[in-house]
């Protein structure tokens, strides 16, 4: 054992090695103690969110019962009042369905005004673009008979002309 011991204090690379495993033995130990104090405050936590909890439970469990007696006693004034605002309301919306309608009305009829109008307008427009279309067809057909002949009578020229 000394043999090994003086072979350590020798090399250098021994006692590096050495001096590493004790560190990290020290280390593990270090986590190890503190994570047995971390489980214990833990415990203690956990025991003690439990007893809070119970008590907790018993005053839910007492505020749940004067709840419901409260709710029973309002039912019957809630009901009433329920029916009260179904009327109102139904009043209310019936008013404005009128006004709506109404409403309605007038703008439909405006629009079929309107509409009346500017169709009216429109179909004159139709008319008299149409007799101007039909004019303009036969203006362009006189134009297009009397083009062609001067096409004809131009190249009886250029022949002539060609041949002299």
């Amino acid at each position: 054992m000394s043999e090994f011991l003086s072979k350590i204090n020798s090399d250098s690379i021994f006692m590096i090695i050495t001096a590493v495993s004790i560190v990290i033995l020290i280390f593990v130990l270090l986590m190890v103690v503190i994570s047995s104090m971390k489980i214990k405050s833990y415990k203690n936590r956990f025991i003690n969110s439990q007893i809070d909890n119970q008590d907790k439970d018993e005053l839910i469990i007492k505020q749940q019962n004067e709840l419901e007696k409260i709710k029973i006693i309002n039912a019957k004034s809630e009901y009433a009042l329920k029916e009260f605002k179904q009327t109102k309301n139904i009043l209310n919306e019936t008013k404005r369905e009128l006004e709506l309608l109404e409403t309605s009305t007038k703008a439909l009829h405006n629009l079929q005004t309107e509409t009346r109008n500017e169709l009216n307008y429109k179909i004159e427009l139709l008319e008299s673009l149409t007799e101007k279309h039909k004019a303009l067809n036969e203006k362009f057909n006189t134009i297009k008979d009397e083009n062609s002949k001067l096409k004809v009578n131009n190249t009886r020229l250029l022949v002539k002309l060609q041949s002299l």
